[in-house]
């Protein structure tokens, strides 16, 4: 099974050549924005699940509701939510508000990266980026 970390240590692996092309530039930013998410989505699971549910509630007032799936978390039933935009809120409402707004940058960073084509990215920049990510991780696994 891949653990959260593995995408960085991959990110980090494909900046480290000599020579690398723009596509895994962006390659790059992506799979460490989706470390971030892993950890993120672990840390609020493990941490503030009440949080997390309420905040799900929230954002859907709508939606149907499945209480017993959305209890428990589960993972199959989550994926019908947009995570990444609940991860942010979460953050926010938890007083995390530095670490919401770079996650949600960081979010932005690998939209760009996956979908606008006519951005150039350079070295110098997918490795400020993947740092930046590493450095973001490490502060949501201690709050």
């Amino acid at each position: 099974m891949i653990t959260d970390d593995k995408f960085l240590l991959y990110a980090k692996r494909i900046l480290s050549q000599k020579s690398i092309q723009e596509e895994e530039l962006r390659t790059a930013i992506s799979r460490a924005y989706y470390s971030l998410y892993h950890t993120t989505s672990s840390v609020m699971r493990k941490k503030y699940s009440i949080q997390l549910i309420n905040e799900i509630r929230r954002n859907y007032p709508k939606k149907k509701i499945d209480l017993a799936k959305l209890n428990r978390l589960d993972k199959k039933y989550l994926s019908g939510f947009n995570l990444h935009r609940i991860l942010f809120f979460t953050l926010l409402n938890l007083g995390f508000i530095t670490e919401a707004f770079q996650f949600k940058d960081f979010r932005s960073k690998r939209n760009e990266a996956d979908y606008d084509l006519a951005l150039n990215f350079t070295q110098a920049d997918s490795i400020t980026i993947v740092n930046e990510v590493e450095k973001l991780m490490t502060a949501l696994k201690n709050i």
